[in-house]
């Protein structure tokens, strides 16, 4: 019989009158190299020497800290953030922020809080938090567009 969990075989069983129950369970999976069944990483079960201890980690980071740690001319603290070497770039988002934008537009507009939200973003801009995207602007390597959503707190003395 097919179920939304995939085929099961349903029938009577024989069974003494001493067994409160009986029950049997068989998976078939096709699409897995037999290998894969005693790999010990398939189970989860992984070499230490292969995997960096958390303490190594730590230690990394705090490296990476000291070493990128920089004071801009305005006294404010930069640190670059620490990646993961050879991890494949991430793509730039820039066409997600894009339809985000355009729908919290949409949506402040219908809620009439677009001009309190602009003077928001005019606030930000001034202070170098965020910058304007000019359209016709090349994406660079490594360049990364994040989406955003307005957030509006009523009982905060800061509603947006």
């Amino acid at each position: 019989m097919n179920t939304k969990l995939g085929w099961t075989v349903i029938g009577r069983s024989r069974i003494t009158e001493n067994d409160s129950s009986s029950t049997l369970m068989s998976l078939l999976v096709n699409d897995v190299n037999i290998s894969d069944l005693w790999r010990l990483d398939t189970l989860n079960i992984n070499d230490p020497a292969e995997n960096q201890s958390r303490k190594e980690l730590e230690e990394a980071a705090k490296e990476h800290f000291e070493r990128s740690v920089k004071r801009d001319n305005e006294g404010r603290y930069i640190v670059s953030l620490p990646w993961i070497h050879d991890h494949p770039p991430l793509p730039d988002g820039r066409k997600i922020a894009e339809r985000r934008l355009n729908s919290c537009i949409k949506a402040l507009e219908r809620a009439e809080k677009l001009v309190d939200y602009d003077d928001v973003f005019q606030d930000w801009q001034k202070e170098g938090i965020i910058e304007e995207v000019d359209p016709m602007q090349e994406i660079k390597q490594g360049q990364h567009f994040l989406p955003h959503h307005p957030v509006f707190k009523e009982n905060s003395t800061t509603k947006v």
